[in-house]
Formats: structure tokens, C-alpha cells, sequence
């Protein structure tokens, strides 16, 4: 019984920072998303500026790139990961871009949060109300301070390129410039 309670008193404040740490991010974002959806005023350019300035806030973009490059992470030269991870922030912001287009100003609130493999957070949120309302998940590592991961539409941003990669890494006999070409499109 008191190993028991001796946990769960270690444990309770870890807790609650973990959750202090989702708090601060789901209302970040939240208040970030309104500031782009009010600047950006449906200016494409201005959206795709606004999402250059906000996925580094609230995503490791280098731990993503280094994910979906796994199978030949290691094989790059130290300029070929920075060209790469470049290309990678570039493909994020266009794909914000893409999913701000239907972003109508809607709130961002989390629904919950669970432990995953590795000890990682998984952090669900809802975009909007009833119907037309869209999950979002994100994986969070450490101190929750940013996403290691994003999950829309039931697909990982990190799995999805790590499958496209692959394939074209595939199709052009492992040519870097391909797959840096392909990710700029």
C-alpha cells in the first residue's frame, strides 16, 4: 500500500506538468490560429507566411524530417540534411497551407490525451463544432512543448512521407535531388 501511494504522490505532479505542458499548447495554438486566420485574411501568400512562422513553433521539424528519412538518414552528407530538412519545413508549410484553406477561424480545444509506445503523448484536439468539425492528433515527446508528429485525416504527416520518400527514392535509384525535387513541388 505505501509503494502504492508513494507512485502515485511521484507521479501526480509529473501528471499535472505533462498536462500543464498540453494546456499551454493547445491554447497556443489556438490563439496562434485565430492571429493567422484574422492577418492572413485568405491571402494565400500571407497563409503560407503565417504557417512558415508557425510550424516551427509547435512542431519539431527536424526530429519529423530525421523520422521520415530513417532509411537513409544516416547515409547523408551534413549538406545533404540541411537541403533536406529544408525541403521537409518547406513541404509542412504547404501542406498547412493546403488545411488552412478550410480553416474558418473555428476553435482548437483538446478532447484528450493518452500515453503511447515509447512513453510519447498523444494529444487529440477537435477544429470546429458537430459535423463539419475535423480531429487532430498530435505526438508529443518530452516536455509537450512541441508535436513530433501530426495526425489529420487518420494519416501521421511523419508516415505518410516516409512512405512517399521511399517510393520515390525508389523510382529515381536513390537520387537525393529527385526526392528533394519531389518534395518541393
Amino acid at each position: 500500500m505505501f509503494l502504492w501511494t508513494a507512485a502515485a504522490a511521484l507521479a501526480g505532479p509529473a501528471c499535472a506538468q505533462s498536462q500543464n505542458a498540453i494546456d499551454v499548447f493547445v491554447s497556443s495554438l489556438d490563439d496562434r490560429m485565430h492571429d493567422l486566420h484574422g492577418r492572413a485574411n485568405g491571402n494565400a501568400a500571407r497563409i503560407l507566411a503565417g504557417c512558415r512562422e508557425l510550424l516551427p513553433r509547435f512542431l519539431k521539424l527536424d526530429a519529423m524530417a530525421q523520422a521520415a528519412g530513417e532509411d537513409f538518414w544516416n547515409k547523408l552528407s551534413d549538406e545533404q540534411r540541411k537541403t533536406y530538412r529544408a525541403a521537409f519545413a518547406d513541404r509542412m508549410v504547404t501542406e498547412c497551407g493546403r488545411q488552412f484553406a478550410n480553416y474558418k477561424g473555428e476553435d482548437i480545444r483538446e478532447l484528450g490525451n493518452r500515453t503511447v509506445a515509447g512513453g510519447d503523448k498523444l494529444v487529440m484536439t477537435r477544429v470546429g463544432r458537430g459535423d463539419d468539425a475535423k480531429q487532430i492528433g498530435w505526438r508529443m515527446r518530452g516536455d509537450a512543448s512541441a508535436a513530433i508528429d501530426v495526425i489529420w485525416e487518420g494519416h501521421s504527416a511523419v508516415a505518410k512521407a516516409r512512405s512517399e520518400f521511399a517510393a520515390v527514392l525508389q523510382g529515381a535509384n536513390g537520387d537525393m535531388a529527385a526526392l528533394i525535387g519531389f518534395m518541393r513541388k
